[in-house]
């Protein structure tokens, strides 16, 4: 029975450590940027965030992912971005350096942000996984992989935020990837088409001044290499000029799953925490999956020409 689990947590863990290479965020409706280069700089302030996500609390082998990053503007038209972000699943590591730029721009009442990410990925397996009882230590891909495997990958993306209500956001993960390693893994070698993967999103803010509250429902649909399409149906409310905000995520594919989401902005400082828990038998096994996330944001530095300063606000 042991080494039946065993096999099972090792199967199901170097699978997804191979395969997912974009990180599951649940707070991507509240920080864009975490799945979509076209928002870097967007709000045009600098941000500094830190993200934790603990997936599946409590399974043996289970995900753990931290993820730092920064963006913010560069003059009136770029931003720059970089983020820095490290998982664990079982016995796999995996490391990712990301580097972000963005071109944002107005039309009339729309603004507009297009945007680039590179990506270097460093996946090793723990060498101690070679000397367990039930893994051949003869494989030629479990041993390279304690060396590492090293992939190069590229997205591009874009937000789009209409008369301060209706925005719609479209990234497309993968879009150029490379792998820079020996690793003798099967897979696809073939040039993915550009819209293989995506994750796309389209909301509506309804602003009730009177009331000082704003209900935004928003649909997300989620196609990431090797993972299984998702629909998410999002609804927030967001209270006292945003200080308070609370959200509602509904997954119903894969026998359907609930987001919590609680979060709250003091001046410059920004708290999130949201809670999934599935509806799956696979729940019985674990305690869901809890997301942290805090931002810091900084002004913008008012530009020495007067004049400039209309060419993005």
């Amino acid at each position: 029975m042991k080494k039946a689990i065993f096999t099972l947590i090792f199967g199901v863990t170097t699978l997804a450590a191979f395969a997912q290479e974009q990180a599951i965020y649940s707070q991507y409706q509240v920080f864009p940027v975490l799945v979509n280069p076209g928002y870097t700089g967007f709000e045009d302030q600098h941000q500094f965030l830190a993200n934790a996500r603990s997936t599946w609390t409590g399974f043996p082998g289970k995900p753990t992912d931290f993820t730092v990053m920064y963006n913010g503007p560069v003059g009136e038209k770029l931003a720059l971005g970089g983020a820095l972000f490290s998982e664990k699943i079982g016995d796999m590591s995996t490391l990712k350096l990301q580097f972000n730029y963005a071109f944002r721009f107005r039309i009339q009442k729309a603004q507009i942000g297009i945007g680039l990410s590179t990506e270097f990925i460093n996946r090793r397996a723990d060498p101690d996984l070679l000397n367990h009882p039930l893994v051949d230590p003869n494989d030629d891909v479990l041993e390279s992989l304690t060396d590492g495997q090293q992939i190069f990958d590229a997205s591009i993306g874009t937000h789009l935020l209409y008369d301060d209500r209706f925005f719609l956001s479209i990234a497309l993960p993968n879009t150029v990837r490379a792998r820079l390693d020996d690793v003798p893994v099967d897979e696809q070698t073939s040039q993915p088409s550009l819209f293989e993967h995506y994750i796309f999103q389209v909301g509506y803010i309804v602003n009730m001044k009177n009331q000082n509250f704003k209900l935004v429902p928003s649909l997300a649909f989620r196609q990431i290499r090797d993972t299984p399409f998702q629909v998410d149906l999002n609804l927030q409310g967001r209270f006292l000029d945003d200080k308070l905000i609370a959200g509602l995520t509904y997954r119903p594919s894969n026998s359907g799953s609930v987001v919590f989401l609680l979060g709250s902005k003091f001046k410059s400082l920004q708290l999130f925490y949201s809670y999934d828990v599935s509806f799956s038998q696979f729940q019985q096994y674990n305690g869901g999956s809890h997301e942290l996330t805090a931002a810091f944001t900084l002004p913008r530095k008012a530009p020495k020409n007067p004049e400039s300063q209309n060419l993005y606000e």
